[in-house]
């Protein structure tokens, strides 16, 4: 009997870890890490990914909610860039503690979320500054997805005043939209970039 119970509790809590694994953020990040690895891929992306896995590490007590999950890890090429498109837009709204964690530990893990979407203005400036870094030229970015300049001046101006999330309202989709293809707007500043070293380097024509 005693065998029987000690089976029991052993299946029970495995599959309670089962369930909770099935919708486990850290899970859907290293996954993503894990094809960079086999990509053998750098850049913003992949620093994105490891920042995120960082400051979710520091929140073991908070899961996402099932809506973002699917949207985020199931949907998403990107978890990482999804998650902090989500994080931006939709604040702490994105997660949810279980039901399970009460009192002084729920209040905790509810403080952390929010520590951590104060923090992801300064990690989408961290992704943009990177990726401008790369650029081909000096204000390709700028020139490809305009929106970006009065973004970037609202959040360094207005975000101790505003919410996050109602700077990035109205604006967020086309933004990261554009900014996560930044390979192909790349290409486009240095297909301009020749066409405007073709056309300076022609020769005057003669007089006649």
């Amino acid at each position: 009997m005693k065998c029987l119970v000690i089976f029991f509790l052993i299946f029970t809590t495995s599959n309670a870890f089962a369930v909770k694994d099935e919708r486990s953020l850290l899970k859907c990040l290293g996954a993503e890490e894990k094809k960079f690895h086999l990509k053998k891929e750098t850049g913003p992306r992949y620093d994105l990914n490891q920042r995120l896995i960082s400051e979710m590490i520091q929140i073991p007590k908070a899961e996402l909610s099932v809506e973002s999950f699917e949207d985020i890890c199931q949907k998403s090429e990107s978890p990482s860039w999804r998650l902090l498109e989500l994080a931006l837009t939709k604040g702490q709204s994105v997660f949810e503690v279980p039901a399970q964690i009460t009192g002084t530990q729920r209040e905790v893990a509810q403080g952390m979320i929010l520590d951590f979407i104060e923090v992801t203005s300064e990690i989408f400036l961290n992704l943009l500054t990177q990726i401008q870094s790369l650029a081909p030229t000096p204000h390709c970015l700028e020139q490809e997805i305009p929106e970006i300049t009065n973004l970037m001046s609202d959040i360094k101006h207005l975000q101790e005043d505003v919410d996050i999330k109602k700077i990035f309202s109205g604006r967020d989709q086309k933004i990261f939209e554009k900014l996560k293809d930044y390979s192909l707007a790349f290409k486009r500043c240095q297909e301009r970039a020749k066409k405007k070293l073709r056309s300076g380097s022609k020769p005057a024509a003669k007089k006649s």
